[in-house]
Protein backbone atom coordinates (compact mmCIF):
# COMPACT_ATOMS: atom_id res chain seq x y z
CA UNK A 1 0.00 0.00 0.00
CA UNK A 2 2.19 2.43 1.07
CA UNK A 3 4.37 1.66 -2.58
CA UNK A 4 0.93 2.42 -4.15
CA UNK A 5 0.92 6.25 -2.01
CA UNK A 6 3.83 7.12 -3.51
CA UNK A 7 2.82 6.17 -7.18
CA UNK A 8 -0.50 7.68 -6.61
CA UNK A 9 1.14 11.15 -6.15
CA UNK A 10 3.00 10.81 -9.33
CA UNK A 11 -0.20 9.77 -11.34
CA UNK A 12 -2.03 12.46 -9.00
CA UNK A 13 0.73 15.30 -11.12
CA UNK A 14 0.48 13.45 -14.13
CA UNK A 15 -3.53 13.15 -14.21
CA UNK A 16 -3.47 17.37 -13.02
CA UNK A 17 -5.33 16.42 -9.71
CA UNK A 18 -5.74 20.04 -8.21
CA UNK A 19 -7.39 19.43 -4.86
CA UNK A 20 -5.64 16.12 -2.89
CA UNK A 21 -7.68 17.30 -0.13
CA UNK A 22 -10.81 16.15 -1.84
CA UNK A 23 -9.36 13.24 -3.62
CA UNK A 24 -9.34 9.92 -2.21
CA UNK A 25 -7.31 6.57 -3.35
CA UNK A 26 -9.42 3.17 -3.51
CA UNK A 27 -7.04 0.32 -4.11
CA UNK A 28 -6.65 -3.67 -4.20
CA UNK A 29 -10.23 -3.42 -7.04
CA UNK A 30 -10.89 -6.42 -8.51
CA UNK A 31 -10.96 -6.36 -12.56
CA UNK A 32 -15.11 -6.54 -12.42
CA UNK A 33 -14.67 -3.08 -11.35
CA UNK A 34 -15.64 -0.01 -13.40
CA UNK A 35 -15.51 3.47 -13.51
CA UNK A 36 -20.33 3.21 -13.49
CA UNK A 37 -19.95 0.67 -10.10
CA UNK A 38 -17.56 3.28 -8.80
CA UNK A 39 -19.60 6.58 -9.50
CA UNK A 40 -22.36 5.16 -8.20
CA UNK A 41 -21.26 3.31 -4.74
CA UNK A 42 -19.18 6.76 -3.85
CA UNK A 43 -22.16 9.08 -4.76
CA UNK A 44 -23.79 7.45 -1.94
CA UNK A 45 -21.27 9.91 0.78
CA UNK A 46 -21.64 12.66 -0.99
CA UNK A 47 -21.10 14.73 -4.56
CA UNK A 48 -18.70 13.53 -6.90
CA UNK A 49 -16.48 15.81 -9.10
CA UNK A 50 -14.36 13.13 -11.02
CA UNK A 51 -13.69 9.59 -10.68
CA UNK A 52 -10.68 8.18 -12.81
CA UNK A 53 -9.53 4.54 -13.00
CA UNK A 54 -6.17 4.45 -14.49
CA UNK A 55 -6.11 1.64 -17.40
CA UNK A 56 -3.60 -0.19 -19.84
CA UNK A 57 -3.60 1.76 -23.08
CA UNK A 58 -2.96 -1.79 -24.80
CA UNK A 59 -5.61 -4.43 -22.94
CA UNK A 60 -7.95 -2.06 -21.71
CA UNK A 61 -7.49 -3.32 -17.96
CA UNK A 62 -7.51 -1.12 -15.10
CA UNK A 63 -4.49 -1.35 -13.10
CA UNK A 64 -6.62 -2.22 -9.95
CA UNK A 65 -6.72 1.47 -7.87
CA UNK A 66 -8.51 4.27 -8.77
CA UNK A 67 -9.12 8.31 -7.89
CA UNK A 68 -11.66 9.63 -6.35
CA UNK A 69 -12.57 13.09 -6.37
CA UNK A 70 -14.94 15.12 -4.52
CA UNK A 71 -16.82 18.66 -4.08
CA UNK A 72 -15.80 19.13 -0.74
CA UNK A 73 -13.32 17.69 1.75
CA UNK A 74 -15.65 17.35 4.19
CA UNK A 75 -17.49 14.26 1.90
CA UNK A 76 -13.55 12.96 1.57
CA UNK A 77 -13.21 12.50 4.80
CA UNK A 78 -16.66 11.39 5.70
CA UNK A 79 -16.43 8.86 3.26
CA UNK A 80 -13.38 7.46 4.58
CA UNK A 81 -14.81 7.36 8.20
CA UNK A 82 -17.77 5.36 6.48
CA UNK A 83 -16.42 3.40 3.47
CA UNK A 84 -12.94 2.14 4.58
CA UNK A 85 -12.22 -0.47 4.49
CA UNK A 86 -14.94 -1.64 1.86
CA UNK A 87 -15.08 -5.50 0.47
CA UNK A 88 -16.35 -5.22 -3.09
CA UNK A 89 -16.60 -8.66 -5.60
CA UNK A 90 -14.78 -10.30 -2.29
CA UNK A 91 -11.60 -7.77 -2.23
CA UNK A 92 -11.16 -5.66 0.61
CA UNK A 93 -10.31 -1.96 -0.98
CA UNK A 94 -8.41 0.31 1.20
CA UNK A 95 -9.77 3.98 0.85
CA UNK A 96 -6.93 6.42 1.91
CA UNK A 97 -6.56 10.44 1.29
CA UNK A 98 -4.76 11.44 -1.54
CA UNK A 99 -2.91 13.77 1.07
CA UNK A 100 -1.26 12.29 3.91
CA UNK A 101 -2.73 13.21 7.51
CA UNK A 102 -0.93 10.88 10.34
CA UNK A 103 -3.38 8.18 12.07
CA UNK A 104 -4.51 8.57 16.15
CA UNK A 105 -4.41 5.79 18.44
CA UNK A 106 -6.08 7.50 20.89
CA UNK A 107 -9.44 9.52 20.68
CA UNK A 108 -12.33 11.34 22.92
CA UNK A 109 -15.50 9.18 22.48
CA UNK A 110 -19.12 11.46 23.10
CA UNK A 111 -22.67 10.47 23.53
CA UNK A 112 -25.19 12.46 21.73
CA UNK A 113 -28.76 11.44 22.88
CA UNK A 114 -32.24 11.83 22.09
CA UNK A 115 -31.74 12.45 18.03
CA UNK A 116 -34.77 13.06 16.20
CA UNK A 117 -35.08 9.42 14.12
CA UNK A 118 -35.44 11.12 11.18
CA UNK A 119 -31.80 12.57 11.06
CA UNK A 120 -29.01 11.04 9.32
CA UNK A 121 -25.42 10.21 10.46
CA UNK A 122 -24.15 12.62 7.71
CA UNK A 123 -25.85 15.60 9.01
CA UNK A 124 -24.30 14.40 12.87
CA UNK A 125 -21.08 14.22 10.66
CA UNK A 126 -20.91 17.48 9.17
CA UNK A 127 -22.27 19.52 12.64
CA UNK A 128 -20.20 18.12 15.28
CA UNK A 129 -17.36 18.13 12.70
CA UNK A 130 -17.55 22.08 13.03
CA UNK A 131 -15.57 21.82 16.59
CA UNK A 132 -12.59 19.68 15.59
CA UNK A 133 -11.17 16.33 13.41
CA UNK A 134 -13.68 13.64 13.87
CA UNK A 135 -11.60 9.89 13.57
CA UNK A 136 -14.32 7.50 14.51
CA UNK A 137 -17.50 8.63 12.29
CA UNK A 138 -21.03 8.45 14.10
CA UNK A 139 -22.80 5.52 14.23
CA UNK A 140 -26.59 6.38 14.88
CA UNK A 141 -27.92 3.45 16.98
CA UNK A 142 -31.58 2.61 19.13
CA UNK A 143 -32.30 2.04 22.46
CA UNK A 144 -35.82 0.70 23.08
CA UNK A 145 -37.06 2.09 26.64
CA UNK A 146 -40.34 2.61 28.71
CA UNK A 147 -41.08 4.95 26.54
CA UNK A 148 -40.45 4.25 23.04
CA UNK A 149 -37.19 4.01 20.92
CA UNK A 150 -34.68 6.49 21.54
CA UNK A 151 -32.23 7.29 19.17
CA UNK A 152 -28.10 8.03 19.77
CA UNK A 153 -25.19 8.25 18.47
CA UNK A 154 -21.60 7.89 19.33
CA UNK A 155 -18.98 9.91 18.01
CA UNK A 156 -14.82 10.07 18.22
CA UNK A 157 -12.50 13.12 18.27
CA UNK A 158 -8.86 12.98 18.26
CA UNK A 159 -8.74 15.70 20.81
CA UNK A 160 -10.76 16.62 24.07
CA UNK A 161 -10.38 19.76 23.39
CA UNK A 162 -12.71 19.44 20.62
CA UNK A 163 -15.22 16.84 22.46
CA UNK A 164 -15.10 20.14 25.18
CA UNK A 165 -16.12 22.29 22.42
CA UNK A 166 -19.14 19.87 21.16
CA UNK A 167 -20.16 19.28 24.36
CA UNK A 168 -19.83 23.58 25.16
CA UNK A 169 -21.87 24.54 21.95
CA UNK A 170 -24.37 21.12 21.56
CA UNK A 171 -25.50 20.33 25.03
CA UNK A 172 -28.93 20.86 25.38
CA UNK A 173 -29.59 22.50 21.94
CA UNK A 174 -32.14 22.13 19.52
CA UNK A 175 -30.87 19.69 16.63
CA UNK A 176 -33.21 18.45 13.58
CA UNK A 177 -36.38 18.74 15.93
CA UNK A 178 -35.17 17.44 19.22
CA UNK A 179 -33.22 19.10 22.04
CA UNK A 180 -30.04 16.72 22.59
CA UNK A 181 -27.51 15.77 25.23
CA UNK A 182 -24.14 15.92 24.60
CA UNK A 183 -21.70 14.11 26.58
CA UNK A 184 -18.59 12.03 27.44
CA UNK A 185 -19.49 8.22 26.64
CA UNK A 186 -18.50 6.01 29.55
CA UNK A 187 -19.97 2.69 30.59
CA UNK A 188 -21.49 1.86 33.27
CA UNK A 189 -18.84 1.04 35.85
CA UNK A 190 -17.14 3.72 38.31
CA UNK A 191 -13.40 1.96 37.67
CA UNK A 192 -14.08 2.54 33.48
CA UNK A 193 -14.63 7.12 34.48
CA UNK A 194 -11.78 6.39 36.50
CA UNK A 195 -9.72 4.96 33.31
CA UNK A 196 -11.32 7.47 31.41
CA UNK A 197 -9.76 10.13 33.27
CA UNK A 198 -6.26 9.08 33.34
CA UNK A 199 -6.74 8.13 29.75
CA UNK A 200 -7.61 12.04 29.41
CA UNK A 201 -4.23 12.85 31.42
CA UNK A 202 -2.12 11.00 29.61
CA UNK A 203 -3.17 12.07 26.06
CA UNK A 204 -3.12 15.82 27.22
CA UNK A 205 0.77 15.11 28.16
CA UNK A 206 1.66 12.88 25.46
CA UNK A 207 -0.10 16.11 23.15
CA UNK A 208 2.03 18.54 25.24
CA UNK A 209 5.84 17.16 24.85
CA UNK A 210 5.00 16.30 21.16
CA UNK A 211 4.60 19.98 20.42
Amino acid sequence: YFSMVGLADQIANQYQIKNLNTSLLATNLDLKVNEEILWELFLQTGPLRSIFLPRDPLSDRHFGYAFIEYETELDANYTIKILSPLRLFNKLISINKLSHEGSYSTGACLYIGNINKNTDEKLIYSTFSSFGNIVKAPILSKTFTNKGVKYYALITYDSYDSADAAIYNMNGQMFNGNVITVDYFYSASSTRIKTSVVERMINENRKLFHH
